[in-house]
């Protein structure tokens, strides 16, 4: 008897193995990387998580070794352990644009389906209204004629009455579809919006791996493995590093702040939309600034302050009534926030307002309910978001240079004559062509030495 105890028992261990052994090939596909194609967005989401988690304990390797003793050994781990986070960021943002993909599938799937459901209800309006035409075409004589009754011809007046209720019944149908379709199809538009900033922001960070493999390996051949040479190269670098983190930057209403501390701020919308911070400050410093200097030409004038054009004051009446909503909505007396004064060669009208010049009805339009306002507090939590504001205005520009950038992009190839596209069209609008050259290229160019200091301080 005792064979036949133990088969049982050995038949159900083996079916454990077998269990366990089937269900660790699906855990460890769901790894923090890009699967097969087509997964749900169900899986995708498990691979985002093991992102999250694989993002976190590379930080905490990060943390651990910074706190050790500077050492060439320490730095060149600690190197690695970045490298690592680049490589593990890229992964999340490939997951998060395969996911959009699908909600973006999806959707078309539903305007699809929308669109034959208003075909289906035009052909029935189309019938309803054949029916109607019909009863409307019988004349009284007709009716005498066919000898019909009283009783009769009222009992058609009541299907004649049915059916201009169902015309309007379908009528009110189409219009809600309609809107439905419309709604979808700005869901789409956003989500295909973010799918494009994603990719950008991909960029920038294949961009950053690169330049920590290339410190890496710099640091190893310069060095060539020995302490003393690293120790000396390292105070070189600290104070480089030193003088381009503080170098002053002065705001307008003479406030200042450190070339670092403007550095982190547009670092925000630069980690959202896939825009070069190095591009952010060189447009801030050249459309706000005088020799480098953020917003010296800003802020001498206010909205009512007299002078010679149709509206007797340097901001133009249609733009009053945001800046007046705004400065209510801020808390801000309107009679004294500063704004721009109308420069001569560009216009009769100023009212421009904070660091990066935004006019009130581009910041938002409270006729037409548009502007950067509602996109940047998405991105800065800030409610309402303030043109005055460092942090807000920066992204602002960061948002306005990101839409410029989309259709650049289809006219130039290069990163620089990209960014010179959107900064002409960031000066000038519709007539950027025609300021390529000059203003186009000259914040291109200043991106660039931008770009090396910020080189610098991610090494």
């Amino acid at each position: 008897m005792r064979p036949f105890t133990i088969l049982p028992v050995f038949v159900l261990l083996w079916g454990v193995v077998m269990l366990v052994g089937l269900a660790q090939p699906a855990r460890a596909a769901l790894t923090c990387d890009v699967g097969a194609t087509g997964e749900s967005n169900e899986v995708l989401e498990v691979r985002l998580k093991a992102c999250e988690e694989e993002i976190r304990r590379n930080q905490s390797q990060i943390d651990a070794k910074g706190r050790e003793a500077t050492s060439l050994q320490r730095d060149i781990a600690i190197l690695d352990y970045r490298i690592k986070q680049a490589k593990l960021e890229i992964k999340t943002r490939d997951i998060n644009i395969l996911n959009l993909q699908n909600d973006i599938k999806a959707k078309n799937n539903t305007i699809g389906e929308l669109g034959l459901k208003i075909e289906r209800l035009h052909i029935y309006l189309s019938e309803l209204l054949r029916k109607t035409n019909e009863n409307d075409s019988i004349s009284a004589t007709e009716t005498i004629l066919t000898g019909r009754t009283v009783a009769e011809m009222f009992s058609d007046g009541g299907a004649f009455n049915s059916v201009h209720i169902k015309i309007q019944a379908t009528l009110d149908e189409v219009r809600n579809v309609r809107a439905e379709t419309e709604e979808a199809r700005q869901i789409v538009e956003a989500k295909r919006q973010r799918e494009s900033e994603l990719k950008q922001v991909q960029v920038l960070e294949q961009q950053k791996a690169s330049l920590l493999e290339r410190e890496k390996n710099q640091t190893l051949t310069e060095t060539k493995g020995e302490e003393a040479k690293y120790k000396k190269i390292l105070a070189e670098k600290q104070q480089v590093v030193n003088e381009i983190r503080n170098r002053m930057l002065k705001l307008t209403g003479g406030g200042e702040l450190r070339f670092g501390d403007a550095l982190k701020l547009v670092r925000i919308p630069e980690s959202q939309l896939g825009v070069r911070a190095a591009f952010i400050l060189a447009i801030l410093t050249q459309e706000s600034g005088m020799n480098g200097i953020i917003g010296s030409n800003l802020g001498r004038c206010f909205y009512n302050t007299d002078w010679n054009n149709r509206s007797g004051t340097v901001m133009s009446d249609s733009q009053k009534p945001s800046f007046l909503a705004l400065t209510t909505a801020l808390g801000l007396n309107p009679n004294t926030t500063p704004v721009s004064c109308p420069i001569v060669s560009d216009g009769q009208y100023g009212g421009a307002m904070g660091p990066s010049q935004f006019m009130p009805t581009t910041w938002w339009d409270i006729d037409s309910e548009r502007g950067y306002q509602k996109r940047i507090e998405k991105i800065t939590g800030n409610v309402p978001a303030s043109p005055f504001s460092n942090l807000d205005a920066f992204t602002g520009t960061a948002l306005y240079l990101s839409d410029g950038l989309s259709g650049c992009r289809s006219v130039y190839k290069t990163q620089y004559s990209q960014e010179a596209c959107a900064a002409a069209k960031y000066y000038a609008g519709g007539n950027w062509r025609k300021h390529m050259n000059g203003y186009g290229y000259s914040v291109a160019d200043r991106a660039a030495e931008f770009q090396k200091d910020i080189d610098i301080l991610d090494s």
